[in-house]
């Protein structure tokens, strides 16, 4: 069986010896060499059947994954690949910091293979040992890279580098925004702060909401130009 329509550059499928395969040494070992390469896997696209530990602040995620292309003989006839399980998921991470967005089911995304079987290393946390078997390069050994963006896939919430006099933009599913430019400085919800630290607002503001000497700045009064009015 070979991943997709063809198993090398010249539209061959693996595992077809080709009718001029036996009418030099140089097209057999060929033929033998197109074997050998079309069972190593590097790179991969598949899509996110499930999750596990998702954004867990104390376990490693991981993902099952089923790859979108599907496996095809000699004959042109394709078999739904398997779901592989428990692929590891990278974060953007430095000691104790770390940015945590894991994926969702139904991304699609792209997938490279380890060179050696890395279970038992990731059985205990990642720590130094033997590899977990003999096997070299199959896609059992996967590990996540990133989601692959579709048309199909809305995005609700994200932050966006911006170019020109633009700086940068976030946005969550509810519409909450924070946004910086070079005129404006910080935008948030309609709340400026500017480079010099001068704050503006489309809205009332209020100090000490909900306490006995709660001050609206738009409402408030000053009792013999003194301090505000608490209350008021």
């Amino acid at each position: 069986m070979s991943a997709g329509t063809s198993g090398n550059g010249d539209g061959q499928n693996v595992g077809q010896l080709p009718l001029t395969g036996q009418n030099s040494p140089l097209n057999q070992h060929a033929f033998l060499h197109r074997q050998i390469q079309g069972e190593q896997r590097t790179h991969f696209a598949a899509e996110i059947v499930a999750v596990h530990n998702r954004n867990s602040m104390t376990k490693p995620c991981t993902v099952d994954i089923r790859p979108v292309l599907s496996d095809v003989d000699g004959l042109g006839q394709a078999q739904k690949p398997a779901v592989i399980y428990g692929i590891p998921v990278p974060r953007n991470q430095s000691g104790d910091s770390v940015v945590i967005n894991d994926p969702s089911v139904g991304d699609r995304a792209h997938f490279s293979v380890f060179d050696r079987d890395h279970s038992s290393s990731q059985a205990s946390d990642w720590q130094a040992g033997n590899p977990g078997s003999f096997r070299r390069s199959t896609m059992a050994d996967a590990i996540f890279h990133a989601v692959l963006p579709r048309e199909a896939q809305e995005v609700k919430q994200f932050i966006r580098f911006d170019d020109g006099d633009g700086g940068i933009t976030q946005q969550d599913r509810h519409g909450n925004s924070l946004v910086s430019n070079k005129a404006d400085g910080w935008n948030l919800n309609g709340v400026k702060i500017d480079s010099k630290g001068n704050i503006t607002s489309p809205g009332n503001m209020t100090a000490g909401k909900g306490t006995a000497d709660q001050v609206d700045l738009q409402g408030h009064a000053h009792g013999n130009s003194g301090p505000p009015t608490a209350g008021t």
